[in-house]
């Protein structure tokens, strides 16, 4: 046969084969993986040795939970040795699927020994590289790649690899290394510029970086100034040299930089930052220049260099000038002022001199913006330039120059934004402390009734995604509500405040900040069932998952809502692995687009959502959850019970939530981010150590299994290690306690709700569940006396355990706010039942091979063993049943009369449904918590007969 006829053939069979898979892949698109197999069986019945019709079957069948037949597949196929493309593709995605891509590398490094020319099969075992972050394998096969077929993608690749294994790899922590590394990827980018090979921005970008990171900044410049940076087509503006310089320290060149960009672009806040940056550096230089004093006599030159605050400020008041005379007013040059009043501050020099007293900047601002919402935000982070006395003139000065008294409202929308302007900032400059019960009730009713003036005036006819105009007074009122019930130590204000809440998200169904708020506040009541409403209507998503999540996830599982957890803590759980198949693809598609400056941001991105702290919390809590649902020796064994493979990098986890999304105007917001405040900080330490006490849970369960299922030969060593894990267990208990830590302060509506870490402390995790351990290895050992001494130990504790929720429940107030707590403390004590429970049924396991043995010596154990087990079953049951009794009796003794005359004077007619549906949220938890816990009374009912 001909080479012609031959290649002919081969495409012949190729497209017989592609129309045969085609209806495979149409069906897998659609979801419809039955008819998907359906169609992989036909084809394979036409030819069965068909790879890719193979690979698609174990997609297929992996798809549909099947794993072990899609693995004896994959395996056979693996052994097969498949070239061709569409094999090597169905079966990467099933490897990723998986999440077992280093498979998918060794199936491309076979693929390539067989056929080391095929430039696509090369490519795609790079990027199967990539997926993993093996660096080192990246760099040689880019170079082989390069050998093969010499293309300046290639040989970038291998040269971003090198950069990678500088930064990321080896060189990470080598300082030596990583100097010798990027050295090499210097060397070898240079050889293209003298070949004269370098064509495209993206490979210039990438030389930049390399120069970077060997703080080369000088030949940066020369490279953004010479023929390579004419290829920067999007990117080379002046702005751009102006990093470079400031590392250099060239500050004369950055204060011309600026300020030509000022005078085109008068608002760049950015630019004005750095500009005023760079005159106080070049005041502390010590040595100025000759010609400086020149620089004073000229005047309007825009070429000359600022290095005195009176030249920076008159530049600034020529910029002014310029706006007013071409009709326009930007805040930019009015908020360098303020810039430039903070840095003489800081330098402790007089600014009056200067720029005329503070106050009347902030005045003279306030009347230029005070119309436009973001005149609080520009405002706030310069507020700490006046004392006490000259905040409270402030407050004072702006609410009186607006013109709205206690009897009169605004008369047009602006002059209400700017009266609503007034009282945020007033309220940041401290005006709402201190202030009496009776002065926040006054200040309280006039801020509803300016917002319901405020809808029916100027916010009806407004679409329904519209942020009523409005609306902060009443998100303010709900503010003031909740300082009131800190005075008051009641939640009657906190249920106002949701009243006020509930009205205004009926009239602007989509305001997130009075969403966000609600969510808070419900949670601060425990009612998990309206704050999950609340939660769902913000419609949270993507990214958003991870850094609001946390909002809603850490306080849903103290509610006692098991159902509604189990939902949002699988859509969360689903949003970070996929997220985590999915960046694969970004890094992939970088090298691909040559988007080299973006590796660096998606490796990033991605170890910042793996290594979240939310993540973590809510792998953790789910895995207790299933277990608090598990009826079953064979689902309990099936429970993938440690979470991230047991290997939490505990100090590589970080809080990504993002408190800054709430609106807020008290003092503290002043000083800062909340993810700066201390209390924040302070959290996220309790945090991590509430993590680190519940994951021992979870793992000294997964020692006991394999105690359990462990042979007689490996016994002890499982035994050791149940034991060493009690006893890291213990020391981390003692460790907690002796720290002494103390709830975050709850003073401010917008900082997150205590730590779950003091409820655990309290809650007898520790005491009891490691009770029940010790009868099991009693038990694994045959050790009677220990077991029978067990038992005692457990009755002692299970009986402590009835109490304490006794007390807790039917011994507490009925503030919804106390309600809380102890739901919490419930909770805490349905999983010690829970995890208790299921060490039962897996002692019932242990003890079945001494059943089953011959002998009156067995026999007589066993019948001990029996015994013993069912005393502790029956210990259990009749704690979980006299928890049950005092839950039911936890009656609800709130009454709506208190607060019936406050929501009455407010005007608003939906209180007795908000109070209510709180009640109907406790009432549901309870009897959820009751069918768990009667879900494990007929499990132990199973032990015993």
């Amino acid at each position: 046969m001909s080479r012609a006829s031959s290649n002919l053939h081969v495409h012949q069979d190729n497209s017989v084969a592609e129309r045969r898979l085609r209806p495979i892949y149409d069906w897998l698109d659609s979801g419809n993986n039955k008819k998907a197999l359906q169609e992989c069986e036909k084809v394979l019945k036409k030819t069965p040795n068909l790879h890719c019709a193979k690979a698609l079957k174990a997609f297929t069948l992996h798809r549909m939970g099947r794993e072990a037949e899609s693995r004896n597949i994959l395996e056979t196929l693996t052994r097969e040795q498949p070239t061709d493309d569409a094999t090597l593709q169905a079966m990467t995605l099933c490897y990723r699927e998986m999440q077992e891509l280093d498979k998918i590398c060794k199936l491309y490094e076979t693929a390539v020994k067989l056929d080391p020319n095929n430039e696509e099969i090369h490519t795609h075992l790079f990027m199967s590289y990539v997926r993993i972050g093996d660096f080192k394998s990246q760099q040689q096969c880019a170079m082989a790649l390069y050998k093969n077929k010499p293309k300046n993608p290639y040989y970038c690749w291998a040269i971003m690899s090198i950069v990678l294994q500088a930064t990321r790899g080896e060189g990470a922590e080598d300082s030596a290394k990583r100097k010798l590394l990027l050295s090499l990827a210097e060397r070898m980018f240079n050889k293209l510029i003298v070949e004269n090979k370098v064509d495209a921005e993206q490979e210039v970008q990438l030389y930049i970086m390399i120069l970077e990171l060997l703080d080369k900044f000088d030949e940066i410049l020369n490279v953004l100034d010479g023929p390579l940076g004419t290829k920067l087509q999007c990117s080379n503006t002046p702005q751009n040299r102006l990093k470079y310089l400031k590392r250099l320290r060239k500050w004369e060149e950055v204060n011309l930089v600026c300020k030509g960009v000022l005078v085109e672009h008068v608002d760049r806040w950015d630019i004005w930052k750095e500009y005023i940056n760079s005159v106080f550096e070049l005041i502390a230089l010590e040595d100025k220049t000759n010609n400086h004093e020149n620089h004073e006599t000229v005047e309007n030159d825009f070429e000359t260099v600022d290095d005195t605050p009176e030249k920076a400020h008159e530049f600034i008041c020529r910029v002014v000038e310029n706006g007013v005379d071409n009709g326009y007013l930007l805040r930019g040059p009015y908020l360098a002022r303020f810039e430039l009043c903070s840095r003489l501050c800081k330098r402790e020099l007089n600014s009056t001199d200067l720029l005329g007293d503070t106050t009347e900047l902030f005045i003279e601002y306030f009347r230029k913006f005070g119309h436009k919402p973001c005149c609080v935000s520009d405002l706030r982070v310069y507020l700490n330039l006046l004392d006490s006395e000259k905040k409270t003139e402030l407050s004072s000065r702006l609410v009186k120059d607006v013109g709205i008294s206690s009897t009169s409202v605004p008369q047009t929308d602006q002059q209400m934004q700017r009266h609503i302007c007034a009282l945020q900032l007033s309220r940041l400059c401290g005006s709402h402390l201190n202030l009496s019960c009776d002065h926040l009730k006054a200040l309280i009713t006039a801020l509803s009734l300016h917002y319901q003036h405020g809808y029916q005036t100027y916010g009806k006819n407004l679409l329904s995604t519209d942020l009523g105009p409005s609306d902060p007074y009443a998100i303010m009122a709900a503010h003031v509500l909740y300082d009131l019930a800190l005075i008051e130590e009641k939640s009657d204000s906190i249920i106002i405040a949701l009243i006020l809440l509930e009205n205004l998200l009926k009239n602007s169904p989509s305001n997130f900040h009075a969403k966000l708020l609600a969510l808070r506040l419900y949670h601060t009541l425990g009612s998990g069932a309206l704050a999950h409403t609340v939660y769902n209507s913000l419609d949270i998503k993507h990214l958003q998952l991870d850094s609001l999540g946390y909002i809603h996830c850490a306080r849903l599982s103290t509610t006692g809502l098991f159902s509604l957890c189990t939902h949002l803590f699988d859509v969360t759980l689903k949003f970070f692995s996929s997220n985590y198949k999915d960046s694969s693809d970004h890094l992939t598609f970088s090298y691909k687009f040559g988007s080299f400056l973006k590796l660096d941001e998606f490796m990033d991105f991605r170890e910042r959502l793996n290594n979240s702290l939310h993540y973590t919390t809510v792998a953790v809590d789910r895995i207790i959850l299933s277990l608090m649902e598990c009826s079953t020796l064979e689902s309990l064994y099936n429970i993938d019970i440690s979470p991230k493979d047991n290997n939490i990098d505990w100090k590589s986890l970080r809080d990504n939530h993002d408190l800054s999304v709430y609106l807020s105007w008290d003092p503290a917001r002043i000083n800062g981010p909340p993810e700066d405040w201390k209390e924040v900080n302070e959290l996220f330490v309790q945090d991590i150590r509430f993590l680190q006490l519940r994951t021992s849970i979870l793992w000294s369960l997964s020692s006991a299994i394999d105690v359990v299922r462990s042979l007689d030969g490996t016994r002890q060593k499982h035994i050791d290690s149940l034991r060493n894990v009690l006893s890291e267990w213990k020391k981390l208990y003692s460790d907690t306690v002796s720290d002494n830590f103390i709830p975050i302060n709850q003073n401010i509506v917008t900082l997150p709700l205590p730590s779950r870490l003091h409820g655990a402390i309290e809650a007898p995790y520790l005491s009891v569940i490691s009770t029940f351990y010790e009868f099991l290895i009693s038990l694994s050992l045959e050790d009677f006396e220990k077991s029978s001494n067990c038992t005692n130990d457990i009755e002692k504790e299970l009986s402590h355990l009835a109490k304490f929720v006794k007390d807790n429940t039917l011994g507490k107030s009925n503030d919804f706010q106390d309600k809380r707590k102890s739901m919490e403390l419930v909770v805490n004590c349905i999983e010690i039942i829970s995890i208790c429970s299921l060490v039962c049924l897996l002692c019932h396991d242990l003890i079945k091979p001494l059943q089953g043995k011959k002998g009156k010596r067995r026999s007589a154990d066993s019948l001990k063993s029996k015994e013993l087990l069912e005393n502790v079953a029956n210990k259990i049951k009749n704690e979980a049943s006299a928890i049950c009794d005092i839950l039911q009796n936890w009656i609800d003794l709130n009454t709506i009369e208190d607060i019936k005359s406050k929501f009455e004077a407010l005007n608003l007619n939906s209180g007795q449904n908000v109070f209510q549906n709180i009640l109907d949220s406790y009432n549901i938890a309870n009897k959820e918590i009751q069918i768990v816990l009667k879900s494990k009374i007929k499990l132990l009912n199973g032990l015993i007969g």
